[in-house]
């Protein structure tokens, strides 16, 4: 059993600080970090680069995973917060990650979304148009999202056998870890069978999704 490390992303010296103290102890190969920092500062923010430089350094993934959605006063409503809020701040994430600069900042850096990457795997054809537009004042350097595709990890938490597959042949099999969403409440009661049951994968695909893939991720 290995685990991931909480840090106070909100003061970055502090975050080091915990950073190197966690590295030292047996069993953390990793970190976790919500889709956004004190519910002010996004992912490429320009405080998180000591963090990132050092993660980097350490080869740990950050797992994402939401907190503080977006307009939860408009999702309060028959349980939209999780079902709609959550997988709409996945993508927010990984559009701040991209359009930010950070993956090109830090090649070797890897993420891992939830939600079989919320909204982002649906919409990188429109975010990638914005792209070719130049809007916002994006940051990146590549070529656009569809190039970041393959730089994050997802989990299976697709709820859907056809999302799924969608996933798997947008990424491959290979940038796909098996998810529980344990303990929460829409959390999947056999994940493994999720994997193992799953029509349109060969056995292959199944082996690295159910533990391949993780032990080279968090180099077990």
């Amino acid at each position: 059993i290995v685990g991931l490390a909480m840090l106070p992303w909100h003061n970055s010296e502090e975050a080091l600080a915990e950073l190197d103290r966690v590295s030292q102890l047996p069993g953390f190969r990793g970190v976790y970090s919500e889709t956004r920092i004190d519910m002010q500062r996004e992912l490429d923010d320009e405080s998180l680069y000591p963090v990132y430089e050092r993660l980097e350094d350490l080869g740990w993934a950050v797992f994402l995973h939401p907190v503080h959605i977006v307009e939860p006063e408009r999702l309060q409503k028959y349980f939209l917060g999780n079902l709609i809020g959550n997988p709409v701040d996945t993508g927010i994430a990984a559009a701040h990650l991209i359009f930010g600069g950070i993956l090109d900042r830090y090649p070797l850096l890897e993420f891992c979304l939830p939600h079989a990457g919320g909204i982002f795997p649906i919409l990188f054809g429109r975010m990638s148009r914005g792209w070719e537009m130049k809007k916002g004042g994006l940051k990146g350097e590549g070529k656009g999202p569809r190039e970041y595709l393959r730089r994050f990890h997802y989990d299976t938490i697709a709820h859907s056998e056809e999302v799924f597959s969608f996933l798997a042949d947008l990424v491959g099999p290979d940038r796909i870890l098996m998810g529980s969403d344990y303990c929460f409440d829409l959390g999947y009661e056999r994940p493994v069978e999720v994997v193992t049951s799953h029509p349109n994968l060969d056995e292959d695909a199944k082996t690295l999704i159910l533990g391949g893939n993780a032990k080279r991720l968090l180099g077990i």
